[in-house]
């Protein structure tokens, strides 16, 4: 049986920005993403409000701004909502659940926080960056919801911007009605992929972003720093 090219939102973003920076960080592995002060601190920031929200533990002293947050999340167990975090989603071609690193495992996903109560399922996305709102990030994660809990008929999806104080959450809210236009949203995304994977083409796509933001190199892409 043909091996499936296991994909994530971030994977398929990263991609379709660039298919050679993707295979030489993703697939040869001949190239390091770095971290970034910017990735660093995100990664902390998740980690803390898992824990908070999760656990139960004190943000530390540089993140006590984000305590308002956390409160509000966990206030929704008095209301008699489920609450789950870091819960880690993966589904098979068949749109199926499956294991993380399951042999039939074709997209993968983790959501920060799910809050669960009736057939509705609220989904919380911490991000730390600029607002960039983004729809089908939200409708991918609301199918893959779907798949995993069978008895929701409703995700509100929401964007929790926390660099800027006040800043509004985006919000979209889908039912499952929707699951199968959203596949097919995704459908020639994913395709491009795996013919790419197939044929072992990934040719550079130049951008801005060579200038300064690529770790390729230019012994690896000529159009690095440019």
């Amino acid at each position: 049986m043909h091996k499936p090219v296991a994909w994530s939102y971030s994977a398929l973003n990263a991609f379709e920005t660039c298919p050679k920076r993707y295979y030489l960080t993703k697939i040869s592995k001949q190239v390091m993403e770095p971290q970034t002060e910017a990735t660093l601190w995100g990664n902390q920031v998740h980690k803390a409000l898992e824990l908070r929200v999760g656990k139960g533990q004190p943000l530390p002293p540089t993140m006590k701004q984000f305590e308002p947050v956390a409160q509000s999340i966990v206030a929704k167990r008095e209301s008699g909502a489920k609450i789950e975090v870091e819960q880690k989603m993966a589904l098979n071609a068949r749109f199926q659940p499956t294991t993380w690193f399951g042999k039939d495992v074709w997209v993968r996903g983790i959501t920060d926080v799910t809050l669960t109560k009736g057939n509705t399922a609220v989904v919380l996305d911490y991000k730390t960056g600029k607002p960039t709102p983004d729809s089908a990030q939200l409708r991918l994660t609301a199918a893959m919801t779907f798949a995993h809990k069978p008895y929701i008929d409703k995700v509100v999806n929401a964007f929790l911007w926390l660099k800027i104080k006040d800043e509004p959450p985006t919000t979209e809210v889908i039912t499952r009605d929707e699951v199968a236009t959203i596949w097919q949203e995704f459908a020639p995304r994913v395709q491009r992929l795996e013919y790419a994977v197939a044929e072992n083409k990934f040719p550079p796509r130049p951008s801005g972003l060579c200038r300064r933001y690529c770790p390729v190199g230019k012994t690896l892409c000529e159009h690095c720093g440019e």
